[in-house]
């Protein structure tokens, strides 16, 4: 065991630009595919990681540091440094127990493959952190081992049941057939979706305003680069940069141009291994349809993620400073995916609701991750991270299902909002799911695909 830990831990420590790009090249041979052609597939996989990555990261830069020199030149300090997901992962993937969750997953997967209780082949081994730092925060609160593994268990299987529930919206909106996306992000829709659902009365789904309604009605306004320049532009008046503002409006404008550009190599890759999963699938299980589940960014190509995420950068910024009860000035992790991401699945893209759902989190992100940040301190003195000057704590803010964990930990506590809200999550899954199956079938029908009822 400690060997296969040891090569694994190489292998990722390598990324995810090589490691998902190894499991795709795999699954192509297994599946059918000729050496030449899967390797290209997982080539071109690892370099749209790599895009995404490069453009998020230009995007934080672009748009983020206008703000954070800001908030810096005023003097305001708080007690907890938000480092951002990828620092925060990176512990994760520290601590000692962390390797057992790839046993756990690929188990679960496997027996629900089997027995017919799920669709997806989960893939994205590299997410497996986030439920390891699930099970992590639950062994802080409970000192139970067990007892961490066991809510990243459910993790699993929620976030399995959630991607088999919403395959064929994730298809309409990508593009991209015989794809899930398990992703834990994802499973804050399960209280997403009811909100969605009441704003439906206040902007009707047949007013829906997305990008391209917004071109259609404004013209040029509406167009990415456009989009980009202006709201950028406008943070970095707000920010103070005076003229050097427009330079920040191109930067906006470029990042949301490329996207889209870089968001189409996932369905070049992935295309091919999709076509034949499915081959192979029907050939070995008749009348099942297999996905392959894979990260968040095959939504990356669009926008309204990405003006969504730009709106809400100023509303974080405003309400850490003023929030009682908040120790955390986001910084590292400004680019707010994990909601809004997730918010476009729920809403359809229709920015004013994915807007309101974003800001109506920024409460709850600054809260869970004030009340996460001695874990992850603790984490870091344990492994013997890096930790930052003057006493501060390090923080995560806007971490995937941040709502969920904080209900979890909570009711572990034995704090009574903690377990009537982690009660109340469980209570939504039971509509949500069943809901699903409309919201599928209504998809199929506008894809032209004749699904079974199951």
């Amino acid at each position: 065991m400690e060997v296969l830990q040891t090569v694994f831990q190489a292998i990722l420590n390598l990324g995810s630009s090589v490691f998902m790009p190894l499991v795709v090249f795999l699954i192509g041979l297994v599946v059918g595919l000729k050496p030449a052609k899967a390797f290209s597939a997982g080539l071109t996989l690892g370099v749209a990681i790599v895009g995404i990555n490069l453009v998020v990261s230009y995007m934080s830069t672009s748009v983020g540091q206008p703000i954070q020199g800001f908030v810096e030149a005023t003097g305001i300090q708080l007690t907890a440094l938000d480092m951002g997901w990828s620092p925060a992962l990176s512990l994760v993937w520290s601590w000692p127990y962390v390797f057992l969750m790839f046993v756990i997953q690929i188990g679960i997967n496997v027996i629900m493959l089997l027995i017919n209780k799920t669709d997806t082949l989960n893939v994205d081994m590299w997410n497996v952190a986030n439920q390891g730092f699930t099970a992590f925060l639950i062994y802080c609160v409970t000192g139970s081992v067990v007892a961490g593994f066991v809510a990243g268990g459910i993790q699993v299987i929620l976030e399995l049941k959630n991607s088999d529930a919403t395959k064929y919206q994730i298809q309409e909106l990508t593009g991209c057939p015989g794809i899930g996306m398990p992703h834990p992000m994802f499973l804050s829709n399960i209280i997403f979706y009811p909100i969605a659902r009441l704003l439906d009365k206040v902007f009707p789904e047949e007013t829906k305003l997305d990008t391209a309604a917004m071109q259609e009605k404004i013209g040029i306004f509406g167009e990415n680069h456009v989009i980009g320049f202006i709201l950028g532009t406008v943070i970095g008046l707000v920010a103070g940069q005076g003229s050097a503002a427009l330079a920040t409006g191109v930067m906006a404008g470029t990042a949301l141009t490329l996207f889209p550009m870089v968001s189409k190599l996932f369905m070049t890759a992935l295309t091919p291994i999709s076509e034949a999963s499915q081959g192979w699938v029907q050939k070995r299980f008749p009348g099942r349809e297999m996905v392959i589940g894979l990260d968040w960014p095959i939504l990356a190509g669009n926008s309204e993620i990405w003006v969504a995420i730009i709106l809400t950068i100023p509303v974080a910024i405003g309400v850490a400073l003023v929030l009682p009860g908040n120790t955390v000035l986001p910084f590292g992790n400004l680019m707010n995916v994990c909601v809004c991401a997730a918010a476009f699945v729920s809403c359809k893209g229709d920015l004013r609701k994915m807007v309101l759902i974003s800001w109506l989190m920024v409460p709850i992100l600054c809260w869970s991750a004030s009340d996460f940040a001695p874990m992850l301190t603790q984490l870091a003195n344990e492994v013997g991270g890096t930790l930052p000057a003057n006493g501060l704590q390090l923080a995560w803010w806007g971490m995937d299902i941040a709502e969920i964990r904080w209900a979890a930990v909570e009711a572990c506590r034995g704090n009574f909002i903690g377990i009537g809200a982690l009660v109340g999550f469980f209570a939504l899954c039971f509509p949500f799911f069943k809901n699903q199956k409309n919201e599928e079938k209504a998809a199929a029908e506008r894809m032209g695909i004749e699904i079974a009822n199951k």
